[in-house]
């Protein structure tokens, strides 16, 4: 009769195991298919262009026709991937001719696009300053390629930009020693992945970015309203249906495979998007692995906003930190 009821109660036990898990694990895949949700195209910022564009979400006075390019080309190439086409938007200095101006790969966010006028901005900057400028999509987002409409925060979009690189080099004829990168946000995290990763890159840029991806999802899960002990459930929900490794490659990389080339990292201190603390924790990992790393903590300067609040500023720590790093100073813009 004992064993009977240890039976009974081993398999009701065994039953409520599964039943639970399959629970944790439903709730973990639903959590991953909303947050990792990509929203391809470009909304309402469609109409931008690097000569003509503006924030058509609100109404603001931030004088974006000073950074506007009169020369661009549209260029698609091969991403990351096979399958995958990256659009992107080439802007030299010179409409006609070689320049030995360097490079900045200029790397967007979630669901943004290179039609966002955060990322205009910030290669309008570059430009001005005497940098020739590659702003590209990312898979899943603007007008390249839908692989699954899903963005895996970096740890798969880092290959898009190393297909960039590519492209740069082999096509372009542009020398590995001029390139530079600059990421905002998530596009900072892929930034990173892709820096550590190829060191064909320089130097690196990172805007209110991230370095550790499990704190970064469960931060995603709070700010949702989402208890954040459902992070691993959703992590494990990414791995078992999408296919996706979201902690691995880590931004990390970029302070870990650093070979001595430097970084500049900066936040904005009112930024709840991303917190600040991300940063902090940069200065640490920087002192521990000996990382020739620099700082700005931005006063009062909400997410992707301190270019917006000290535009001067901004483009003349930018564009010094890259001349510098990138073989010597840029060439002043006709």
């Amino acid at each position: 009769m004992k064993k009977t009821r240890f039976k009974f109660s081993l398999i009701i036990f065994i039953l409520l195991a599964l039943v639970l898990s399959a629970a944790y694990f439903g709730v973990g895949y639903y959590i991953y298919s909303t947050l990792a949700r990509a929203e391809p195209g470009c909304g309402n910022d469609c109409v931008n262009n690097p000569s003509s564009f503006r924030d058509n979400s609100e109404e603001s006075d931030f004088p974006f026709d000073e950074y506007q390019v009169d020369y661009w080309e549209l260029h698609q190439y091969a991403g990351g991937d096979e399958g995958i086409i990256l659009d992107a938007w080439w802007l030299p200095l010179k409409e006609k001719g070689d320049s030995n101006a360097p490079v900045i790969i200029v790397v967007h966010g979630l669901r943004i696009s290179k039609y966002d006028p955060d990322m205009l901005t910030v290669a309008g900057m570059l430009h001005k300053t005497g940098f020739n400028v590659l702003l590209f999509d990312l898979r899943d987002h603007g007008k390249s390629t839908i692989e699954d409409g899903r963005v895996s925060i970096g740890t798969k979009e880092y290959r898009d930009v190393m297909a960039s690189v590519d492209w740069l080099i082999e096509i372009q004829d542009i020398d590995a020693k001029r390139i530079g990168i600059y990421g905002d946000s998530m596009g900072a995290a892929t930034a990173a992945i892709a820096f550590g990763m190829d060191d064909r890159i320089q130097s690196l840029v990172l805007d209110n970015g991230y370095l550790d991806l499990n704190k970064v999802v469960r931060e995603e899960l709070g700010r949702e309203g989402y208890p954040t002990w459902l992070a691993p459930g959703a992590i494990w929900a990414a791995f078992i249906f999408g296919g996706e490794t979201f902690l691995e490659p880590s931004p990390q990389l970029a302070f870990i495979n650093h070979l001595d080339r430097p970084i500049f990292a900066m936040h904005g201190t009112a930024d709840i998007r991303v917190l600040p603390q991300h940063t902090t924790d940069m200065e640490v990992m920087a002192q521990q692995k000996g990382v020739n790393l620099i700082t700005w903590f931005a006063d009062n300067a909400i997410h992707s906003g301190i270019k917006y609040m000290y535009p001067e500023e901004f483009s003349s720590r930018v564009s010094e930190f890259f001349a510098l790093s990138l073989s010597g100073i840029p060439e002043p813009v006709e």
